[in-house]
């Protein structure tokens, strides 16, 4: 056994990869956290940018702003945006009443539990992880199914900024209403099925555009200004009705 990564470590890390309930994950956090504070320090850093997708009920992104807010102060983040995007298939399907949210935060030193990109990177781990893989409880569906397919970082993190708020996912119309939506602008109310089919023939490059998507980080931070007033004002009111109860 390679002796900087012993089997404690590496059970607990496919452990925390495997997933599970949200107590589950409190406990699996803990032992993480445990176990890599006497990693050397290059595994407990991130030079890169972390990304985490969540999925909120419509509304809920004000409650996540402030102190202490995050439900999960140990959480899984990544330091690509493209697997935070196409997390749990992206965008949360429309009529579900959830909103998908991506964050994004700079992590400090003190913030980072275990890079756990950085050590798949090395080769030291990647050679422990193999020999001791029999040995590993559940290994199949941790470390030996994920590895470093993900990029992650392991943060502990309490709250989080309206600044820190990367991007939104939304939805558009279906591309055939688009299209329709078009001649009628173009062409007019009464827009035939030929000026139609010309407008759909040149806008099929851009189809698979339609439908979900995430803003871009202006496009959200514009969302989020206008959504601003109405959202301190119902907070207001909630506590106006608290106060009553």
């Amino acid at each position: 056994m390679i002796e900087e990564f012993g089997l404690p470590l590496l059970q607990a890390i496919s452990d925390w990869q495997r997933g599970g309930d949200a107590k589950q994950n409190r406990r699996r956090g803990e032992a993480l956290k445990a176990v890599c504070g006497s990693l050397p320090k290059k595994f407990r850093i991130s030079s890169l940018c972390c990304f985490r997708q969540i999925a909120l009920p419509k509304g809920g992104v004000w409650d996540l702003i402030g102190e202490d807010k995050l439900s999960e102060k140990i959480s899984s983040w990544t330091t690509s945006i493209e697997v935070a995007k196409g997390f749990k298939n992206g965008v949360p399907p429309e009529g579900q009443g959830y909103q998908g949210v991506i964050l994004c935060v700079h992590p400090g030193h003190d913030s980072v539990v275990v890079n756990l990109g950085e050590l798949y990177r090395n080769r030291t781990f990647v050679v422990a992880l193999e020999q001791n893989k029999n040995s590993i409880l559940g290994y199949n569906n941790g470390a030996g199914r994920y590895g470093n397919d993900q990029m992650e970082v392991v943060l502990e993190i309490a709250s989080v900024t309206q600044q820190e708020i990367y991007s939104m996912g939304g939805h558009s119309s279906p591309f055939d209403q688009l299209v329709d939506m078009a001649a009628a602008k173009h062409y007019g109310p009464n827009a035939t099925s030929a000026q139609r089919s010309d407008l759909l023939a040149k806008a099929d490059h851009v189809r698979t555009e339609a439908g979900p998507c995430w803003l871009s980080t202006d496009a959200t931070q514009r969302v989020l200004a206008r959504m601003e007033p109405h959202a301190e004002r119902l907070s207001e009111i909630k506590r106006q009705q608290d106060g009553n109860c």
